[in-house]
């Protein structure tokens, strides 16, 4: 972003993750779309990774059918769009009704549970034990109310009474498929505890979708992004955390970020990937140690080591990151600042095309991968598409662009 426009890019990679007959299989395809017009008046995108859906819901039908709801209602800044994207999210039955919700949740705490007991079974053994009490009492009391959850207590029971029947059944199945002769009070708080664990578990899985909301407020002078890391349903609610906004202003007059796979991004920007840098100080941590243990071996020396190592780690990354800001960070951003739109856009796909190709070359699959879409948002002409596949030939479709 600078002071004229956000540009968007994303790769066309996505992973799809399914329960085959050789347990937990992927597969990877590359024609997803990741960057969205937001609305049909406003100048205002959104770009998505990680999970393409909510609760099977592919989230490019979400999108659009938000921006139809949306019409020309507008807001003050960016976060407000986003926050009545995920109004429309969690009051939407239609999309996610209510049963869905509650059916997914019981699964995951269904699964919850039977991880629980299949550990229980495998200290049983170990311990040569038959009696599972002990290890039901010792699981409900070390399972914890996560501090982010967001549910009130009357909320929370509320979905225990909702979800009880169902979860109870499948466990009292479970008990009986991993063979474990459990009372019927040490089920039942079992079963309590799997709830309170599955709860506060629900929000934190694999399944979730990162999402970037960029462009222009009513309000806005410079263009905004608001990201959220993780985005899905925690039980029955739907839940947007790890919100970090980011403008241009006066003082800053450039913002380049990465999301998802950075390394690329984070070497152009800071002269090293931020995997290189976690390496490079643990080889100077461990070179340290070594020069210090032989000083005090040889010198009969009796040297503080940890504190001495830290201290010199310290001087080290200030020394590195001065350098990586001046030499490479706030140029760079400088430049930005007075590029037009069209050179933002190609340093944008340029860096994408740069992940990809590092991926082919390095990894056994791509995670980034596929065509390049780019956007560019201007506060008076919006979003316009700068680079965009179609899974259709335009030429024969024309139209599709009459409508649009």
């Amino acid at each position: 972003m600078n002071s004229l426009a956000a540009v968007l890019a994303a790769d066309s990679a996505t992973t799809v993750q399914y329960y085959g007959s050789r347990g937990i299989e992927q597969r990877y395809f590359k024609g997803a779309n990741k960057i969205f017009q937001l609305s049909n008046h406003h100048p205002v995108g959104l770009m998505i990774y990680n999970s393409a859906g909510l609760l099977s819901v592919p989230w490019e039908v979400i999108i659009k059918e938000f921006r139809k709801s949306l019409s020309t209602k507008s807001f003050n800044t960016v976060e407000g769009f986003a926050d009545e994207f995920f109004d429309f999210i969690q009051s939407n039955s239609r999309f996610f009704p209510d049963e869905i919700r509650r059916e997914k949740f019981c699964d995951f705490a269904s699964s919850t549970g039977l991880s629980a007991l299949l550990s229980i079974k495998s200290a049983l053994k170990d311990a040569g034990e038959s009696d599972p009490s002990k290890h039901i009492q010792r699981y409900c009391g070390e399972v914890n109310v996560s501090d982010e959850l967001p549910y009130s207590d009357d909320e929370a029971s509320e979905l225990a009474k909702a979800c009880w029947d169902e979860v109870f059944q499948q466990l009292t199945k479970y008990v009986e498929l991993v063979e474990l002769a459990i009372d019927p009070k040490d089920l039942e708080s079992f079963t309590k505890a799997v709830f309170v664990q599955s709860l506060s578990n629900h929000g934190n899985d694999d399944n979730y979708t990162g999402m970037v909301f960029a462009g222009f407020g009513d309000h806005s002078i410079f263009p905004e992004l608001v990201h959220y890391r993780r985005c899905e349903f925690w039980g029955v609610k739907f839940s947007a955390r790890s919100k970090e906004t980011q403008s241009v202003n006066h003082n800053r007059p450039a913002i380049i970020r990465g999301f998802a796979q950075t390394s690329m991004v984070d070497t152009f920007t800071s002269g090293i990937s931020f995997d290189a840098f976690a390496k490079l100080n643990s080889f100077v941590a461990e070179e340290l140690l070594n020069l210090v243990d032989s000083f005090n071996d040889d010198h009969n020396l009796s040297i503080d080591v940890d504190a001495a190592i830290k201290t010199a780690i310290d001087n080290f990354n200030e020394k590195l990151f001065g350098y990586m800001r001046t030499d490479h960070d706030d140029p760079l951003r400088r430049v930005i600042g007075f590029l037009p739109v069209d050179e933002m856009a190609e340093l944008a796909e340029t860096l994408i095309n740069l992940q990809s190709l590092k991926e082919k070359v390095t990894k056994p699959s791509e995670t980034v991968g596929g065509p390049v879409d780019v956007a560019a948002i201007i506060r008076a002409e919006g979003l316009v598409w700068i680079r965009r596949k179609h899974y259709f030939d335009a030429g024969i479709n024309s139209r599709y662009f009459t409508r649009q």
